[in-house]
């Protein structure tokens, strides 16, 4: 509901109502008739050929002056400004109310039925009386009354209301405080998990980096043990040929030897036939004979000297063969322990790979745990601000439940009548 116009802000022109105006040249007749025909009324305004008032005739002020010997064949056909009041009490109509009260209070006007002109620009509008005044001032109080009523009714619903609510939100400001609390408590508890994770995580980081220097290390040494077996496999290779052309020298000494086996043979036959020959000859054949017999130890010394030395070509052939083939077996033992290098040593490639990307992934990791931090500690923070806010909430929701509860033992409505 709406209040009404404040009385401070209403204006005289709301109180104007028409009455009877006369002329100034009209006879004291004219206001007799009014008065006798009309005994509601009064007071006559006296107004010119320009609306402006310039008089006031008073019902009482005139019955008393007829009432005299004499008077009404005085002035029954006399101007009626002879009975006027020529210094009639007028307003403006933008005068407010109030200012207009105030200013009849101190001119200390005994007679409520004294009217009063109101004007607009000086020219004439209405009449009214401070009985009018006192009316409208009483119904504007009695509208104020029923509003003041109507409005503390409404007032007290709602603090009603506001107190039901103050109720609530003190309560939920209590669940809301608990619930932060909690809230606090799982956070500390999730922030120190965090920074034993976050620690392990930067062990973790270190290690991986030794166990990096370590496999880089051990990289290094199979790329060095690899090159190096690559060395032994092609000096073995280089020993292998040199060992097939030693066998083949060899085969050639036995075809040597063979062939000086059988010059041996051949002299041991000269030999033979050489003794045979000394011994026809006799005593001129005797130093002949000595040469032959010595041509004869020469042969078997050579035969015997041949036969050790195929003995020994033939043991270093069997030595060189067997070299030859267990050198061939380390040489490709050695081939596949490179191929095992090789494969490990690319494991190791793979390896360093896969570490490189645990790596990268477990810096990331680092990375988010630091931002877990950060948001813990914003969480932490915020939490703290929440409590804090719920403390200064239910202050103040006390402080109203107070007010309310100080207002609400106010009287249901006012009696303004």
């Amino acid at each position: 509901m709406t209040l009404p116009q404040k009385f401070d802000q209403l204006s005289m022109g709301s109180l104007a109502q028409d009455g009877f105006t006369l002329s100034p040249t009209e006879s004291g007749s004219a206001v007799m008739d009014i008065f006798k025909n009309h005994p509601d009324t009064h007071h006559i305004c006296i107004i010119n050929a320009k609306n402006i008032p310039v008089g006031v005739v008073e019902r009482q002020k005139f019955l008393s002056l007829m009432s005299s010997p004499f008077s009404y064949a005085l002035y029954h056909k006399r101007p009626v400004t002879l009975l006027m009041d020529d210094r009639p009490l007028m307003v403006e109509a933008r005068t407010p109310i109030l200012d207009f009260t105030k200013k009849v209070l101190n001119n200390k006007i005994s007679d409520i039925n004294k009217s009063f002109i109101i004007t607009h620009n000086q020219s004439y509008i209405g009449t009214a009386t401070p009985f009018d005044l006192m009316r409208m001032s009483y119904l504007h109080s009695t509208r104020i009354s029923d509003t003041l009523q109507t409005r503390t009714i409404t007032l007290h619903e709602t603090l009603h209301k506001i107190q039901t609510a103050t109720h609530s939100i003190s309560a939920e400001s209590r669940s809301l405080r608990d619930e932060s609390e909690n809230l606090s408590e799982r956070n500390r508890t999730q922030n120190q998990h965090l920074q034993e994770s976050d620690q392990r995580i930067k062990s973790t980081i270190e290690k991986t980096k030794d166990q990096n220097i370590k496999m880089e290390q051990s990289r290094n040494y199979i790329q060095h043990a690899s090159t190096n077996i690559r060395e032994s496999c092609v000096k073995i290779n280089d020993t292998i040929e040199k060992f097939k052309k030693i066998s083949e020298a060899s085969e050639d000494i036995g075809k040597i030897l063979n062939i000086m086996k059988s010059i041996a043979s051949q002299i041991n036959i000269l030999g033979i036939n050489a003794t045979i020959e000394a011994s026809k000859a006799g005593s001129y054949g005797a130093g002949f004979g000595v040469v032959a017999q010595e041509i004869r130890n020469l042969s078997r010394i050579t035969s015997e000297s041949l036969l050790r030395t195929k003995t020994l070509i033939t043991y270093l052939q069997d030595a060189i063969s067997g070299c030859s083939c267990s050198m061939s077996d380390n040489s490709q033992t050695l081939a596949g322990i490179i191929h095992h290098v090789e494969k490990i040593g690319q494991s190791f490639m793979e390896f360093e790979e896969t570490a490189a990307l645990q790596k990268e992934e477990i810096h990331q990791l680092h990375q988010i745990m630091q931002k877990l931090n950060v948001s813990t500690a914003q969480n932490n923070e915020t939490v703290h601000n929440t409590n804090a806010i719920c403390d200064n909430l239910f202050i103040n929701v006390s402080e109203l439940a107070q007010m309310t509860t100080s207002m609400h033992s106010l009287p249901p409505h006012y009696n303004l009548h």
